[in-house]
């Protein structure tokens, strides 16, 4: 299924611990996303580029827009799928770029009235496949069942906790840095060409989270909330579809299984011809 973002999110709080042991792995997850965002909507000329300013993010030079309404959506967005992605629920997070349609005017500016209707005119896609990331729930429940397994003359050489701890700091390391080439190959990409007649004022763009299942939605707090007050929206199937289907073309794929249980494959979709 595939849920849409509205407007701002109130995201609901989970556990104390489960905050804890999520931390380090979605603050750097979801900062590394919210600055390929920022990029892409720099790089695919939805906004005037004196509306974004230069920072950095893992020492990489990039663009992020300075408009408040645009990082709140962002941000709010991130918010709730972050989580989603850490736990396994969400399959992918897709970000499209917009253009409204108009239809020919007869007024004296020559400009087209809006039909309310859009076309896809990009789609990037971020496909994560998740199993027991390190620091998660399910990844402490493996953890404590091979504890059983163990004697406790093991036990007392090393603590399943400190094992654990080292476990999360390789892991933050390779994902690191495998993001960080992720944000080099998308500030390598090349910039969007206009098309005719467009116009920058019927340019945005929109983010969308796939779930895996149905009912993911009920076993991740900030995703039910979400959904309860009306944030998140579930659009029709063929919402945010090109007209005649599109292929993926890779830019970065991510392989992280044997550190932190985590792929992650981003890629443009391309229209059918």
């Amino acid at each position: 299924s595939t849920v849409h973002l509205r407007c701002s999110i109130m995201i609901g709080e989970s556990t104390q611990q489960a905050r804890e042991r999520d931390e380090q792995l979605s603050t750097l997850l979801g900062s590394t996303l919210e600055t390929i965002i920022h990029q892409l909507c720099y790089q695919r000329i939805i906004y005037p580029a004196d509306s974004f300013v230069l920072h950095r993010h893992l020492g990489v030079r990039c663009f992020a827009s300075r408009v408040p309404q645009v990082s709140q959506y962002i941000s709010s967005f991130l918010e709730v799928a972050v989580p989603s992605v850490i736990r396994g629920f969400c399959s992918s997070i897709v970000f499209f770029v917009l253009e409204e349609e108009v239809v020919a005017s007869n007024n004296s500016r020559g400009v087209g009235e809006r039909t309310g209707g859009t076309e896809v005119v990009e789609r990037f896609v971020f496909e994560f496949d998740v199993d027991q990331v390190v620091g998660t729930v399910e990844h402490e429940e493996k953890i404590k069942g091979q504890q059983d397994e163990m004697d406790i003359e093991d036990l007392q050489k090393q603590s399943a906790d400190k094992k654990d701890s080292e476990l999360v700091v390789e892991a933050r390391s390779q994902l690191e840095r495998s993001l960080k080439e992720c944000l080099l190959r998308c500030i390598a990409l090349r910039k969007r060409r206009r098309r005719a007649k467009e116009r920058q004022e019927n340019m945005s763009f929109k983010l969308s989270m796939r779930t895996k299942v149905e009912s993911a939605a009920k076993d991740c707090s900030e995703l039910t909330n979400a959904l309860k007050e009306g944030d998140f929206l579930i659009p029709a199937s063929n919402s945010c579809n090109f007209s005649k289907g599109g292929s993926l073309r890779p830019i970065k794929q991510i392989d992280l299984t044997s550190s932190c249980g985590m792929r992650m494959n981003f890629g443009m979709e391309i229209e059918s011809s």
